[in-house]
């Protein structure tokens, strides 16, 4: 799928923002200040609209540049493009936590060892803790040792 506008994902905030404008036409720098745009690409917004010229400048129809971005907005370039924006920020969302998790300092529990703050009962673990980080390695040290050795770690809960 070709780039879209780099103003897309503000398309509902502009249309908005026409919407409450009392003007019945657009010159160019209104344009350029509402898309974000520089001089050229607001000559191509306002490309095929109904315009009106004053003097060297010509303004285009504020309803007219309206029901375009509409048409726009209910497109399916503009639907998947939203639709992909959504799901980026998903992604970066799970990054960042697991990019906060990843930093937390675990050290490497000695095999087949807790440590004294972990009460392993049947049905029952407890671990006293002194803050996240430290919840964080004690739990770490308890999965370590199920992935070193389930045989053993099953009759360490069977037999506590």
């Amino acid at each position: 799928m070709p780039a879209q506008p780099a103003w897309f994902h503000r398309l509902p905030t502009i249309l908005s923002e026409l919407q409450g404008l009392d003007l019945e036409y657009l010159d160019r720098q209104a344009v350029e200040r509402l898309f974000g745009v520089g001089e050229r690409r607001a000559r191509q917004l306002m490309a095929g609209l109904p315009s009106l010229q004053v003097g060297n400048a010509v303004a285009v129809s504020r309803l007219a540049l309206l029901e375009r971005l509409r048409a726009i907005a209910g497109g399916t370039s503009f639907q998947w493009e939203t639709q992909r924006r959504e799901r980026v920020s998903a992604a970066l969302r799970e990054l960042r936590q697991h990019a906060a998790a990843a930093r937390v300092p675990l050290p490497a529990p000695v095999p087949g060892s807790l440590s004294p703050d972990i009460h392993l009962h049947p049905g029952e673990l407890r671990i006293a803790f002194h803050g996240a980080d430290d919840l964080a390695a004690k739990l770490f040290a308890v999965a370590r040792m199920m992935a070193d050795d389930w045989d053993g770690f099953q009759k360490r809960i069977a037999s506590s």
